[in-house]
Parts: C-alpha cells; structure tokens; sequence
C-alpha cells in the first residue's frame, strides 16, 4: 500500500465513522483507497484549468 493510498483510506474511514458517505468527496476517497480509477479525475481533458490558476 503507497502512502497516497493509505490516507485516501483513513479519510475514507474517517467519513465512515463521522456518517457522512454521501458525498462526492468519500466516494473518491473509498475508489482511491480501494487502488480504483479516480472518480473525479482533476487532470486534463477533465478539467484542463488548474483551480490554483483559476484562484490565483
């Protein structure tokens, strides 16, 4: 298990025991942590404009 996907896990447990699996952001920690494709992936065709730039 890489590091990234040991904490996808505990945020994905984390949420688990906080109840709050309804999100988008725990069924992209629940994929990652599994070693599943990216449901919202943030790289380009997806979203080809950084949010740091957007912000910036």
């Amino acid at each position: 298990m890489t590091t990234e996907i040991r904490n996808w896990d505990i945020v994905a447990k984390a949420m688990e025991a906080a109840g709050t699996t309804s999100s988008q952001m725990y069924i992209r920690a629940k994929a990652l942590a599994e070693g599943k494709t990216d449901p919202m992936p943030t790289s380009f065709p997806a979203a080809p404009f950084s949010i740091s730039a957007v912000a910036g």
